[in-house]
């Protein structure tokens, strides 16, 4: 069995062949914004999630949202995954969500995925992806296009404001009254979800994102819901890459964005598996791998921050 610090090493060394080495930014997601807000919880919240943190009136959050890739010139009008990052303290627990815009990833084991980034490693004569080596990776491993499929089938998000962010992975929830039942979490804007036209598009810069958000924020606070979909029979626990049918769920509360933050959230090391004691992973391969490449990621970022810092001076 392949140790999973190895694999760890493997995936983080695999992001970093398909989009470049950057010296201080994230493996993935490596463009981002930060913004501040509070999480309210819902009423009877706690019933279901057997937490302090859920028993309050409000939390302060710390979110950030981003772009997929771990390129931090990224352009905002590309067909990829939109991130929403958000981090919840009470005490002595902490909660993280890292969640994107598609209600599937786009692998289902860690295999398949080590061999999608492979497939997308640029060729350096077209800065592009061998389309050949794509396709036979969508025929050996069919789980890689069901993603695919959904962001084709839209343009790019007009706003992180209007964007739907979910889990993909499944997470084991302990209620009050000690019932363990299993659910992905969904946040869905209230403003409702929009892309952009072809013209609208068009008529954009590559970093509209950021500008955008702090417009509207200017306007007041921007909100979301955050819900525990229940799996309907059938629907996969272990197999992030497929979509749930869903069978109902829980409403665990209002997210608030109320405004951007100087980079504040940069130091902050979102994963995953940063879960309160009632909240567990699920046997999902693809959260069980991300625990450890989230920490070899993480060190790597930690290490060459200050080379960041001192190219984004103009120092040497």
């Amino acid at each position: 069995m392949q140790d999973i610090d190895t694999s760890a090493i493997a995936l983080v060394d695999a992001l970093h062949a398909t989009y470049g080495r950057h010296p201080g930014v994230r493996a993935t997601h490596a463009k981002g914004v930060c913004a501040l807000g509070e999480f309210l919880p819902a009423a009877g919240a706690a019933d279901f999630i057997a937490s302090p943190m859920f028993s309050r009136r409000a939390l302060p959050a710390a979110v950030r949202f981003s772009v997929d890739g771990g390129d931090p010139c990224a352009s905002d009008k590309s067909r990829s995954t939109r991130g929403l990052a958000l981090r919840l303290e009470a005490g002595a627990e902490r909660y993280d969500l890292v969640l994107l815009s598609e209600p599937v990833f786009c692998a289902a084991t860690l295999e398949s995925f080590l061999a999608l980034l492979r497939a997308r490693v640029p060729d350096p004569a077209t800065g592009q992806a061998d389309p050949a080596r794509l396709a036979a990776h969508v025929a050996a491993y069919p789980d890689g296009a069901r993603q695919s499929a959904l962001l084709a089938a839209h343009a790019a998000p007009a706003s992180y404001a209007t964007t739907p962010y979910y889990s993909n992975n499944a997470f084991l929830f302990t209620g009050s009254a000690g019932q363990v039942r299993p659910a992905r979490i969904v946040v869905q804007p209230e403003a409702g979800i929009h892309y952009l036209s072809d013209a609208q598009a068009a008529g954009l810069p590559d970093t509209f994102l950021e500008a955008e958000l702090d417009e509207r924020l200017h306007r007041g606070p921007i909100a979301f819901q955050l819900r525990a979909v229940l799996p309907s029979a059938g629907d996969s626990l272990t197999d992030p890459s497929t979509e749930w049918r869903g069978a109902g769920s829980v409403t665990l509360g209002r997210l608030l964005v109320q405004a951007l933050t100087a980079g504040d959230c940069d130091a902050i090391g979102f994963a995953p598996t940063t879960l309160p004691p009632a909240v567990g992973l699920s046997a999902d391969p693809i959260l069980q791998a991300r625990q450890a490449a989230y920490a070899v990621s993480e060190r790597r970022r930690t290490l060459t921050r200050p080379m960041r810092a001192a190219a984004l001076s103009g120092k040497t």
